[in-house]
């Protein structure tokens, strides 16, 4: 057996070992010359640098939500929190999280005890948010949750590709990657190259998670309250709360991205985070607050 016909029989087998599978990956990438195939697995057995992209595979949007304490000793606990209340220094790497762990700190996560969600720290978030998310009710802790199942889907992403692109090298050189009399077939550098971006960079991003957290398209113009209502109305927002939604943007037309929205705006949006979370509005807590976060804003101009 071929060591190409090695990594196609181990890349099936969801049983094998995936970072023993990306080790032979690594011999086959030497074999072949092939530069950003070697860069990509470093990446994925030793982790993403801070200062590089991640694969589409590895961003997806966070649920956040948070603690607070008001008067009297009111508060609110494990409360979600509204995207578009977010600060926008903090609300791309929040709504667009890039997931930079080695596969095998993946697997060791997925390993513990953590009932399907794990967190994420938001650093200072709490000091910065304040009061603005709920009125009168100070933020004491904030931070992002996310399922498991993306951690999951990482995992297979990486298998699927590998597979994809052994399968397509195998088709052009059968014997690729093999050394001495046992390589009858070979290939260019460049031509690896090709199929590599194509297989694993060039194919559609995966959706993880249900369709009600898969990423939003966005198409509102400023100014032109119809085209928001028809993107809330594709999403599931009822007739009656549009039309409050409405009447809030008439009475406070104008809003300033460092100050975020007027009252009546950001109480709207509360209440349809709240129906997000409750189950009344049939939409996933991290895909509600991106909907509305930018959506809204899109039609303040921001």
């Amino acid at each position: 057996m071929t060591l190409i016909e090695e990594i196609q029989r181990d890349a099936v087998d969801s049983k094998s070992d995936l970072g023993a599978l990306l080790r032979k990956c690594k011999l086959l990438a030497a074999r072949l010359g092939s530069g950003p195939l070697e860069e990509w697995l470093l990446c994925e057995s030793s982790g993403y640098p801070e200062a590089s992209e991640v694969p589409a595979y590895r961003s997806w949007g966070l649920e956040l939500k948070g603690n607070f304490a008001g008067p009297f000793g009111s508060g609110i606990r494990n409360a979600p929190i509204p995207m578009i209340c977010v600060p926008d220094k903090f609300r791309d790497a929040l709504m667009n999280y890039r997931c930079r762990q080695s596969i095998a700190s993946i697997e060791e996560l997925l390993k513990e005890d953590h009932g399907g969600t794990l967190q994420v720290s938001t650093g200072d978030l709490a000091v910065v948010l304040g009061t603005r998310v709920y009125g009168n009710q100070n933020c004491m802790q904030a931070w992002a949750e996310i399922s498991a199942t993306h951690l999951v889907e990482v995992l297979n992403a990486v298998r699927n590709r590998v597979l994809d692109f052994a399968l397509a090298v195998w088709k052009e050189a059968p014997t690729a990657g093999e050394t001495g009399a046992e390589r009858t077939t070979t290939i260019e550098a460049s031509r690896v190259s090709q199929i590599f971006n194509t297989t694993v960079y060039g194919g559609a991003a995966n959706l993880v998670g249900s369709a009600n957290n898969a990423p939003v398209t966005f198409n509102v113009s400023q100014g032109d309250f119809q085209s928001l209502k028809r993107l809330l109305e594709e999403k599931g927002v009822n007739v009656t709360d549009i039309e409050q939604l409405r009447e809030a943007v008439q009475s406070e037309p104008v809003a300033t991205g460092g100050k975020g929205f007027g009252p009546r705006v950001s109480s709207w949006i509360a209440n349809m985070v709240k129906k997000a979370a409750d189950g009344s509005w049939q939409i996933g807590l991290g895909a509600a607050g991106q909907l509305l976060a930018e959506g809204i804003s899109k039609f303040y101009g921001l």
